[in-house]
């Protein structure tokens, strides 16, 4: 008895060392030019490699790098479900954050005014707003603190209040009928569009929590069309003449490199199986000043340089369009007045964000 207990012991042991020094390796020789890890013990990390898909998408990138990885830009860490991908990139990236709206979106952003509306959400906002609410649920969100935070405003106590536009999007836009062969590639705000604005015959690939990284590691969706399956096969199996797509907010704090190559995988496998269809890729929408508070990943600079790589990647078939011009105010954060989260529309502004994507549609000429 004595020595299966010492040969259980031993065996224990044993693993616990080969877990250690394999964390250690990931640590000090993957994650630590990321700077991603560095506040987990080295022994709990090859548990969260498990875990989580971003981090193991940045050290697939590390791994298979000819030359020595970069220093990360920044190393925020997300402690909620929208941010479960995320650690922000470090000041090393130069790509500035835009200044102007692109010059080829529709000049809808509605008129606004200051007004000294608290930055809490009313209590009397519409109860429409989806039932699964993605930014409350993350439990692999990445805990490195961030090393070079984007710089902000400080907080006034000072708002913009939501105009609805005069423009009619509905009646200005492509209609419902455009959207028959259509399919939405998205994180909670596209399941906002599938349970509130299902427009036309669309059909919807998305989830709560969704970001580019768990696409590319095959995650599963189904809608009404089509059963649980991952991106790939739907896009063997089935035929659509447009793709749009919309995430990011989930990633925007994992290391700008990691998002631009994810995104580059997610929209070339896109092109390679559905070769006809015309692409749309829509830019992320800010989140309310006060659901970003003290985290800098979701500042209004930070998200505009995610944008700026997503814009980056239009040109042969494949488009841009940013709903921030829409519902983003001057300072780039979602407008209190229209959240009930600080994150998503309620149910009457995802029906105004439908009509508008039919109306930017349209003022592209598509």
């Amino acid at each position: 008895m004595k020595k299966r207990y010492l040969a259980l012991l031993c065996a224990i042991v044993i693993t616990l060392i080969l877990v250690t020094g394999i964390g250690i390796y990931l640590k000090f020789i993957v994650l630590l030019p990321l700077g991603l890890g560095q506040e987990d013990l080295a022994v709990a990390l090859p548990f969260r490699m498990l875990a989580d898909e971003g981090l193991r998408y940045s050290v697939r990138l590390a791994m298979n790098a000819t030359d020595p990885p970069a220093a990360a830009e920044s190393t925020a860490a997300p402690t909620t479900e929208e941010t479960t991908e995320a650690t922000t990139e470090a000041a090393t990236e130069t790509t500035a954050a835009p200044t102007t709206e692109p010059t080829t979106e529709p000049a809808t952003e509605p008129t606004t005014e200051r007004t000294t509306e608290p930055t809490t959400a009313p209590t009397t906002e519409p109860t429409t707003a989806p039932t699964t609410e993605p930014a409350t649920e993350a439990t692999t969100a990445p805990t490195t603190p961030p090393s070079s935070a984007p710089t902000q405003p400080p907080v006034t106590g000072e708002t913009w209040r939501f105009i609805e536009p005069q423009i009619d999007f509905a009646a200005n836009g492509k209609g419902d009928a455009w959207f028959d062969d259509v399919l939405f590639i998205g994180d909670s705000r596209v399941v906002g569009f599938r349970d509130y604005a299902r427009t036309g015959g669309a059909e919807y690939f998305c989830n709560v929590g969704m970001s580019v990284f768990q696409v590319m590691a095959g995650i599963q969706c189904s809608d009404l069309g089509f059963e649980a399956q991952s991106l790939e096969t739907l896009l063997s199996h089935r035929r659509y003449g447009k793709i749009i797509i919309s995430l990011g907010i989930n990633e925007c704090g994992y290391p700008l490199s990691s998002f631009r190559s994810a995104y580059a995988e997610l929209l070339q496998t896109v092109k390679t199986l559905q070769p006809g269809a015309t692409i749309i890729l829509q830019g992320i929408l800010g989140v309310t000043r006060g659901y970003a508070g003290d985290r800098s990943y979701f500042y209004p600079d930070n998200l505009s340089r995610f944008n700026e790589v997503i814009k980056s990647m239009t040109g042969n078939g494949v488009y841009y369009i940013d709903p921030n011009t829409l519902f983003s105010d001057p300072d780039g954060y979602l407008y209190t007045s229209i959240s009930g989260d600080g994150c998503h529309p309620t149910g009457k502004y995802y029906r105004m964000w439908a009509d508008w994507i039919s109306y930017a549609i349209a003022q592209l000429g598509i």
